[in-house]
C-alpha cells in the first residue's frame, strides 16, 4: 500500500495550471501523519510506501525527517520493506535534504517543464517571476545525489513548440527519466495547437530513435509507456490505475481520498472521501474502486482500448466531473500519440534493435516470432 501524505497546502511557487487547493498555511499534524503511516504499514502486504506531497513538501523538511524515522521503525516491527517517494518542484533542495534522501532511499521526482522559455511560461513564483533559474542551479547537486531523478513535465498550449528544445536541454543537463503530462484542462487547446503538438511529438520521435540506436539508457514516458502497453496489452481497467486500491492520498486534516487530485477545494471532492486516518478506510472505497473499473461506454470498439489513459479516474473527474466520462481532448490526444509510438516500435522492431528488445521485451531478437504490427 502506498500512502501519499499532503504535508502542507502551501508552496513557494504559483504554477498557473496547478490543480491543488489554494496555497495557504495548512499543514498536517504529526499525529495525523503518524496515523497515516500506521495505515500504510497495517495495510502493506509485501511492502509499504510513504510518499511526501504538497503543496511543496520540502517546506516541511523537518517533518519529513521525523516521519521517515517513524515509518522505518514501524516497518521494521512488521519485517516489512518500506519505500519512500517525494514529489517536489526541486527549488528548495539543500545539501542536507539531498543527503537525507540518498541515505534513506527517498526517490523523488522534480517538476521541470523544459528549457527556460517553456518552464517559465507557467511555473512562476508568487511574484510572477519565472522559477527556471531556481531549479536549474540545483540540478548538478540533485543528480550527484540521485542520478536516477525523474522529471515531470507538463505540456500546455504555450509549450507545444518547445518540446524538442526542452528535452534536448534536459538531456544536456544529464536528466534521463522524463515523464510528460498534458494539461487537459487548459482552455487554449485548439485544433491548430494540436497539429503543432503532433509535429512536436514527431520531432521527439526522431530524438528517441537516435538515442535508442546509440545505446543510451533512458526513459521517455511519452513513448515508452505506450510501447509498454503494446507489449503487455490489452490492459484491463484497474490494472494500470491504482486509484484507491494500492494507493490513497491523505489530506492535511486526515481525510483519505483515492488519488491526489481529490485533495481539492472543489465542492464535489468531498463525495470522494473514502475514510480518515483515525477510523480507517470506509465502504466508500470499494464503491469508488468498482466504479472506476467499469467500462467507459464512449470507448466501446476503439482500437486503442486497453492502451490509452481513459482508465485515469481522477483525470476524468478533474476534466468532466465523472470518473468514467473521458474528456474528448484526452481521446484526441491518445489517438494521435499511440500511432506515433507504434511507428517507433515498428521501426526498431524491423531493425531488431538489441537495445529496444532488451528494454521492452528483455529477450534477444532471434527468439521472437512476434510481429510488432
Amino acid at each position: 500500500m502506498k500512502v501519499v501524505l499532503h504535508l502542507t497546502l502551501n508552496c513557494n511557487l504559483r504554477c498557473k495550471y496547478c490543480y491543488a487547493p489554494a496555497k495557504r498555511q495548512e499543514a498536517m499534524s504529526t499525529d495525523t501523519a503518524h496515523q497515516a503511516i500506521d495505515l500504510a504499514v497495517r495495510l502493506g502486504e509485501r511492502s509499504a510506501c510513504v510518499a511526501f506531497f504538497g503543496g511543496e513538501p520540502l517546506l516541511r523538511f523537518d517533518a519529513i525527517k521525523e516521519l521517515t524515522g517513524y515509518a522505518e521503525a514501524g516497518a521494521r516491527r512488521r519485517s516489512l520493506p518500506m519505500h519512500f517517494r517525494l514529489a517536489t518542484n526541486g527549488t528548495l533542495f539543500t545539501e542536507e535534504s539531498l543527503a537525507f534522501c540518498r541515505d534513506h532511499d527517498i526517490l523523488f521526482a522534480i517538476s521541470l517543464d523544459g528549457d527556460e522559455a517553456a518552464h517559465d511560461s507557467a511555473r512562476v513564483q508568487a511574484s510572477g517571476k519565472g522559477s527556471f533559474a531556481l531549479v536549474d542551479r540545483k540540478l548538478d547537486a540533485i543528480l550527484e545525489y540521485n542520478p536516477h531523478t525523474v522529471v515531470t513535465t507538463v505540456i500546455t498550449p504555450a509549450t507545444v513548440d518547445r518540446l524538442l528544445p526542452s528535452v534536448e536541454y534536459m538531456w544536456g543537463r544529464g536528466l534521463r527519466y522524463i515523464v510528460h503530462q498534458l494539461d487537459y484542462s487548459h482552455p487554449d487547446w485548439t485544433p491548430a495547437r494540436f497539429e503543432r503538438l503532433e509535429a512536436g511529438y514527431r520531432q521527439l520521435a526522431g530524438f528517441y530513435l537516435e538515442r535508442v540506436r546509440s545505446g543510451a539508457r533512458f526513459h521517455l514516458g511519452l513513448f515508452d509507456d505506450k510501447l509498454k502497453t503494446h507489449v503487455a496489452s490489452p490492459f484491463k481497467l484497474g490494472e494500470i490505475c491504482d486509484f484507491g486500491s494500492r494507493r490513497v492520498s491523505v489530506a492535511p486534516d486526515g481525510r483519505i481520498f483515492p488519488c491526489v487530485r481529490f485533495v481539492s477545494d472543489r465542492a464535489d471532492a468531498a463525495d470522494y472521501c473514502i475514510g480518515d486516518v483515525e477510523h480507517g478506510l470506509s465502504a466508500r472505497r470499494d464503491e469508488l474502486v468498482a466504479e472506476n473499473r467499469r467500462e467507459r461506454p464512449q470507448c466501446a470498439g476503439c482500437a486503442h482500448l486497453g492502451r490509452c489513459t481513459n482508465y485515469c479516474g481522477c483525470l476524468n473527474w478533474q476534466t468532466t466531473g465523472a470518473l468514467t466520462t473521458v474528456p474528448p481532448i484526452m481521446c484526441a490526444h491518445e489517438r494521435m500519440l499511440i500511432p506515433i509510438a507504434d511507428e517507433i516500435g515498428n521501426e526498431l522492431w524491423s531493425e531488431r534493435n538489441a537495445h529496444f528488445l532488451q528494454k521492452h521485451y528483455q529477450e534477444h531478437a532471434e527468439r521472437f516470432v512476434y510481429s510488432f504490427d
